[in-house]
């Protein structure tokens, strides 16, 4: 089975959805299943192909109608050409199966492939409509639309906690039935086994993540001022364009050297990040479907503090894997640090557990679940074919 997986973002560029793309193609390359990754180019400047960690990239100038004259005269001038070459790329590459992951323009090229080819076509959310920076699915009609209609063409629709299939459902207004399944998120628990614990001066505490306002790191921020640690030093990894008015509010709160900005990281080196810390905060104050961060702590064996935000409490059990406090809440999570920097014994009792309850997300498991999911989509699509067209020319 080919699959040609269409993210919404992909490497070099980091985040969530990047990661848990590139670690899901690999899972499928270990199964012998080829997958190509096709995503959107940009910035301008990427190779339209390039091989990374073995994977195949395929860049196409994804471009979309929106409420700009900019955006509309771009999507007009190359979305034809972007099309035609993504669908015979596909052809040549024998693809059965297109699944997107997290809807942006990307899912508008690959409803159409799936439809002038022929092809199943499998969509997974990722709290799109809660959790974009721009706040793109509030704003424009037309981001709206295109929810809409990957909605209404996917075989089958994978959601990354029972949070977002509800908010989906919600917006859709109407059940998805059979065809919507929760996959949560997955980690791959190898790459925990084997690190290297980072090492500083002294303990510390992580954070991690984009810089944008929805991930809170000013709560974190507050918080850590509040607990007024001797013992630990909060690292905030990761970048974005908050960063440089989330140091200026270090500088305010008179944090110092306790707090310390590492900028971006790889994959690799957020491994030994988590590793070497005493514990992890996740300040989040926008509805997220399945923070990757949350499966990558439990995986290091860490105890987490996490905000009562989106599918959170569905991987989180507070007081058992971690501890969730309100979202918004500066103070909760000071009380928080505080009680776990100073309880050496409870850190390790929620790490151990919190471990443990990271294999229910371990690659392998959700590789299989996606297995399933492909299944039933070509089935599907078989299906729907085969059924009488109506006087319209639509699959009764």
């Amino acid at each position: 089975m080919k699959i040609a997986l269409v993210p919404s973002a992909f490497s070099p560029s980091v985040g969530g959805v990047e990661e848990l793309s590139r670690q899901l193609t690999l899972e499928q390359h270990r199964r012998g299943w080829p997958t190509v990754v096709a995503v959107n180019r940009w910035p301008r400047d990427l190779p339209a192909f390039e091989e990374i960690d073995g994977i195949r990239v395929r860049r196409y100038a994804f471009r979309t109608t929106g409420d700009s004259l900019r955006q509309n005269l771009g999507a007009k001038l190359l979305g034809g050409a972007a099309l035609r070459k993504f669908c015979r790329d596909l052809l040549a590459d024998s693809v059965a199966l297109l699944h997107v992951q997290c809807i942006s323009c990307n899912a508008h090229y690959a409803i159409m492939a799936a439809q002038k080819l022929g092809l199943p076509l499998v969509v997974t959310l990722q709290g799109e409509l809660t959790m974009d920076a721009n706040q793109l699915f509030q704003r424009e009609q037309a981001a709206q639309q295109l929810y809409r209609a990957a909605m209404n063409r996917a075989d089958v629709i994978t959601a990354c906690s029972q949070r977002t299939l509800d908010q989906a459902e919600e917006f859709y207004g109407r059940p998805l039935g059979h065809k919507s399944r929760v996959v949560f998120n997955g980690v791959r628990i190898e790459d925990f086994q084997s690190a290297q614990p980072a090492r500083r001066l002294r303990p510390y505490i992580l954070a991690i993540g984009r810089h944008v306002p929805q991930k809170g790191f000013d709560l974190l921020l507050r918080a850590f001022a509040q607990a007024a640690l001797t013992t630990h030093e909060l690292v905030i990894a990761g970048d974005g364009p908050e960063r440089p008015a989330l140091e200026a509010l270090a500088g305010e709160l008179h944090l110092g050297p306790a707090v310390s900005f590492v900028g971006r990281v790889d994959h690799a080196a957020a491994v030994n990040l988590y590793a070497g810390a005493d514990l992890c905060v996740l300040p989040s104050r926008a509805d997220e479907g399945m923070p990757v961060v949350c499966a990558e702590a439990m995986a290091a064996g860490r105890a987490l503090i996490a905000a009562r935000v989106g599918g959170v409490p569905e991987i989180v059990i507070h007081g058992q894997t971690g501890l969730i406090v309100p979202p918004e809440d500066p103070k909760a999570i000071a009380e928080s640090i505080t009680r776990l920097a100073a309880d050496a014994d409870l850190r390790q009792r929620l790490g151990a557990a919190a471990r443990q309850r990271a294999e229910l997300f371990s690659w392998c498991i959700i590789a299989d679940q996606y297995e399933e999911v492909y299944r039933l989509a070509i089935h599907s699509a078989s299906e729907a074919a085969h059924r009488p067209l109506s006087r319209a020319g639509v699959a009764s």
